[in-house]
């Protein structure tokens, strides 16, 4: 076989990379490029889009939080709306850390209404509002005192008759008979838009107690699409199904109101003309729009609230931006690698002189034939710590080669004992979830296709789960993921407690989902564990006084059925989905 020179072995491979890569570079740089500018173009739409979902999310989330809170606490204790006043406090310290609480309010059967209430515009102080302290269905706001809850009454607010079981809050949540939300209006005497969220609350047997409700200023969602550094002549929307614009990152009126009549800004009849073309596409995903000989990237993804409220995102970035960074970037990004690769190519060749010289000596000893040659090589023989220590290598093996082959064959078998013990270590962590200890989704989909060839074989039942955290998100981000892992880890060992062990399987699906495989168990056994585990659950808190609730999606397949692992999971998977459509702490079966 014909050999080369080290120096040329390690300078050789720079010189063609180099060429290679100054080669490709350039041929990505003026054909694909347009390609590339696009996808870095969406990138970019995306990261923008995903810190605006965020926030809105943040944003809206105390508008439910705080109507379910209270649907709750009116529910399951009537008595409080006996006497209002008391709740003040109640609703002045729920609305105390979002600025952009505007209402918090609960309207009773027999029409006495009591609400925290705030500026939308100048915020940082909420009053109370009732009708009923002075005179029954007479508004009047009030300070709020944080002993006696209702303090002195503001005597530049006005007083007027208001019953609020008149109101659209009140007559809308009735006639739907759950949660609903307001249609997005200005707010009386204040530039600024706002929505509600009303609930009817009900006792135990089904009689109407009132209506709560809460509702919160959108201003801040304008402020924030504005604030947003992008690149120049991009745009971003927030808006509604229909093109009623919720905020826009250009400053502009989101309604008018002329001769007591308001009219929401919309896309389709927008002064800017890019608005008025994106507003005749509004589904989902990217397109390409060209204005006025400009080409713009429009993105849309729809915002999906709670009780069936859907937005919009859309945002529209010029093309002709990412296309003269990554032009730019492409042409300095060749003229360095190639120098790079120079400069590399320089330096190898000196390395190599540097290590090659100790080589040859290693060379001459090692094919000498004579252990003495080794062990009488210079020490130290380079300058380079692993040629030393190859050098030393040698010359220990000649000193212990008689001793190695003695012992070789204990020290094989030691080795392989060893080995096998990593692999099975090696094979047991990859099956299984660090932090609960129970099978991860790898290890699921092998031993569930080995117990569904058995269950199939010898025609047994056995019943598949999935289930998952209620509002696990929500414990992560007021406890943080410390007590989120303790929740994961004491879920886990619930449903440990509750399987047989060696026989069902329990395992961690991914996140906050878990799924449980009972074998020749029938439904009534299935359904009166996972009681078990609610009930465990229901009484026993993550952290202080909060307390999780579980939803499962329960599939049972019959002795002798024949059904596949992908829809037995898609079947459990609806069922589940089912589940948190029902309200959640559910057991669809």
């Amino acid at each position: 076989m014909k050999t080369v020179p080290l120096r040329w072995l390690i300078v050789a491979p720079f010189v063609v990379l180099a060429l290679i890569s100054g080669v490709t570079m350039y041929l990505v740089s003026t054909i694909t490029i347009s390609n590339i500018a696009n996808t870095v173009g969406i990138q970019y739409i995306k990261e923008v889009e995903g810190r605006i979902y965020d926030r809105v999310q943040d944003f809206m989330a105390p508008l439910n939080n705080i109507v379910e809170v209270n649907l709750n606490a009116f529910s399951h204790r009537p008595e409080l709306l006996n006497n209002l006043i008391p709740i003040a406090s109640r609703f002045y310290e729920q609305a105390a850390p979002y600025a952009q609480m505007t209402f918090i309010s609960i309207a009773t059967v027999d029409g006495r209404y009591l609400a925290s209430a705030q500026d939308p515009i100048r915020r940082g102080q909420h009053n109370i509002a009732a009708n009923f302290v002075y005179k029954a269905l007479t508004m009047e706001g009030f300070e709020y005192d944080p002993v006696n809850a209702i303090g002195a009454k503001i005597q530049s607010d006005p007083t007027f008759s208001y019953d609020p079981r008149v109101r659209p809050f009140y007559t809308d949540a009735i006639k739907e008979r759950g949660m609903t939300w307001s249609d997005i209006h200005p707010y009386y005497g204040y530039p600024a838009l706002g929505i509600g969220l009303s609930a009817p609350v009900y006792n135990v047997k089904g009689a109407l107690l009132g209506v709560t409700a809460t509702s919160i200023a959108l201003i801040e969602l304008d402020q924030y699409l504005e604030s947003l550094k992008l690149v120049d002549g991009a745009y971003i929307f927030l808006a509604e199904k229909n093109g009623a614009l919720i905020a826009t990152s250009e400053q502009g009126e989101l309604y008018r109101t002329a001769d007591g009549v308001t009219t929401r800004a919309n896309l389709n009849n927008h002064p800017n003309e890019i608005f008025q073309l994106a507003s005749q596409n509004l589904e989902e995903g990217t397109q390409t729009l060209n204005i006025k000989g400009q080409e713009y990237l429009y993105y849309v993804r729809p915002i999906t609230l709670k009780y069936g409220k859907s937005w919009l995102i859309g945002i529209l970035i010029p093309s002709a931006y990412h296309k003269k960074v990554l032009t730019d970037y492409t042409h300095s990004t060749i003229i360095i690698t190639l120098v790079l690769f120079v400069c590399i190519g320089l330096i190898g060749s000196l390395i190599a002189r540097h290590i090659g010289k100790p080589i040859q000596l290693l060379n001459k000893a090692a094919n000498d034939n004579n252990i003495k040659s080794i062990q009488v090589l210079p020490q130290p023989l380079s300058g380079i710590r692993e040629i030393n220590s190859l050098s030393q290598g040698l010359s220990s093996m000649a000193d212990n080669l008689f001793d190695i082959m003695q012992n070789l064959e204990e020290k094989v078998s030691e080795r392989t004992s060893y080995l096998q013990g990593e692999n099975k270590h090696l094979l047991e962590s990859s099956l299984t979830d660090e932090l609960t200890g129970l099978y991860n989704r790898r290890g699921f989909n092998i031993a569930f296709d080995q117990v569904l060839k058995n269950v199939q074989k010898n025609k047994q039942q056995f019943t598949l789960v999935l289930c998952d955290i209620d509002h696990f998100k929500y414990i992560n981000d007021k406890f943080g993921h410390t007590v989120g892992d303790f929740a994961l880890v004491s879920v886990a060992m619930s449903l440990k407690k509750y399987a047989r062990a060696s026989i069902d399987i329990v395992v961690r699906y991914g996140g906050d989902e878990f799924a449980l495989v009972f074998l020749n168990t029938d439904v009534a056994q299935v359904e009166k564990r996972l009681n078990s585990i609610q009930d465990e659950c229901a009484s026993t808190p993550v952290v202080k006084s909060e307390y999780i609730t579980m939803s499962f999606g329960v599939v049972h397949v019959s002795e002798g059925s024949s059904i596949s692992a992908e829809e037995l999971i898609e079947q459990a998977d609806k069922k589940l989905y089912q589940a948190k459509n029902d309200g959640r702490n559910k057991i669809v079966i």
